[in-house]
């Protein structure tokens, strides 16, 4: 075997392991964000302050559940887009992350102030009399 046999070989050896790595995360990435759920009633629209919001675990994830506005409620997963921190509760229209100091607007979950880059995934809200019933 030549040098160059040699290096290619080591190379297919160290790319194939890195690429079984790579495929393990992303079977998990996805198990735990496909889950077809009904919609569940999670709070009552009285449990929710207006410009305020608070934090309810459904299974294994954490709901944020705001109202921006009188009557106006939106759900997001309760975890910081920058290093997967519990967001817990808004105030002020706001969601802030105590680990770093990421900011996100309650509205509409996008980044107002960094570190995190990314907005935070939305659930799907509804109202039935005075349940909010969540799903995703």
């Amino acid at each position: 075997m030549d040098r160059r046999q040699l290096l290619t070989s080591a190379t297919l050896v160290v790319a194939a392991g890195a690429l079984s790595g790579c495929s393990a995360d992303a079977t998990e990435a996805v198990d735990k964000t496909v889950t077809g759920q009904k919609p569940t009633a999670l709070a009552k629209t009285s449990d929710i302050p207006v410009r305020g919001g608070k934090t309810y675990k459904l299974g294994d994830t954490n709901i944020l559940i705001t109202q921006p506005k009188d009557g106006e409620f939106r759900a997001f997963v309760a975890q910081c887009t920058h290093a997967g921190a519990k967001l817990d509760g808004a105030e002020n229209n706001e969601i802030k992350c105590l680990n770093h100091g990421a900011k996100f607007n309650a509205e509409n979950g996008m980044v107002t102030t960094g570190p995190a880059q990314r907005a935070l995934a939305k659930v799907t809200v509804s109202v039935e009399g005075d349940d909010i019933l969540v799903s995703f």
